[in-house]
């Protein structure tokens, strides 16, 4: 996965802003550009003075956002800023951030319940099975100094589109990986003993020594909470396969079950 350009989603009804701190680190790093996008509505009656109302919000949120950038710019950090007006902001993120030719999507997330999650439609799924790119939802607090990864695979699935997960998901693990700035690890769940994964399989597919690799029996969810906690992991990367249909409604997916009940970063690949 290369990244050439970070999309940032601003949350303008906040102080502190994870995932703009977060992509400016990021920037830094590899060299990359930032482009921070806000969408912004409120309820204005339908007089003549309503455009010069909204062309007002919109100046005012402007502003703000150049002001939340201005320390990236001093860094030499690449930055390009756009406000729009629309009540839906959710899916004006998604429009934005493919019209920008986003690499990735950040957006800052916070813990809700499960029964929020359930009754609402939250900005994070939205996110998740929408947006084209891989979305790296950053949590509250500062980045660990050992930055950690674990990438959740599944390489007895069978399914075309689980494989390509696999490859995306391995490959983008391998870039870390050559960064040497982080500590790779991978985990594979499984429901029985019929469908145990092949240990050597994955040292080899994976290009890691074999301490590095986790396989634990359980569900999915479950087996990727207890191997980030244990691992005490900075960044947990999970494939979205189930981004659409009724099995998404009902069930969810992986990225959704376990974005609240893990407290680091969690990177979606589409």
């Amino acid at each position: 996965m290369e990244i050439s350009k970070i999309f940032v989603v601003y949350d303008p009804t906040r102080a502190e802003q994870p995932a703009l701190v977060r992509a400016a680190g990021i920037a830094a790093e590899i060299g990359c550009k930032v482009h921070v996008f806000a969408a912004i509505y409120a309820d204005i009656g339908k007089g003549d003075s309503r455009p010069a109302e909204i062309k007002h919000l919109i100046a005012c949120q402007k502003t703000v956002l150049e002001g939340a950038v201005a320390p990236l710019l001093e860094r030499g950090i690449a930055v390009t800023t756009e406000v729009e007006w629309e009540k839906d902001w959710y899916t004006a993120v998604v429009r934005a951030s493919i019209r920008n030719d986003a690499d990735v999507v950040l957006k800052s997330s916070y813990r809700h319940s499960t029964r929020e999650r359930i009754l609402n439609r939250t900005s994070d799924w939205t996110l998740i099975r929408e947006c084209l790119c891989p979305v790296l939802l950053v949590k509250e607090g500062k980045a660990r100094d050992l930055r950690r990864v674990l990438a959740a695979i599944d390489i007895r699935s069978g399914r075309e589109s689980y494989e390509k997960l696999n490859e995306h998901i391995i490959n983008l693990s391998k870039r870390i990986l050559d960064t040497e700035k982080a500590e790779v690890h991978f985990i594979n769940a499984f429901k029985d003993f019929h469908t145990v994964p092949d240990r050597n399989t994955l040292i080899r597919n994976c290009g890691v020594s074999s301490d590095r690799i986790h396989i634990q029996m359980g569900e999915p969810d479950d087996v990727i909470v207890r191997g980030a906690r244990d691992l005490d992991a900075s960044l947990v990367v999970i494939g979205n396969s189930a981004r659409s249909g009724l099995s998404a409604v009902i069930n969810g997916n992986t990225v959704e079950r376990v974005l609240d009940r893990l407290d680091c970063d969690v990177l979606s690949m589409p």
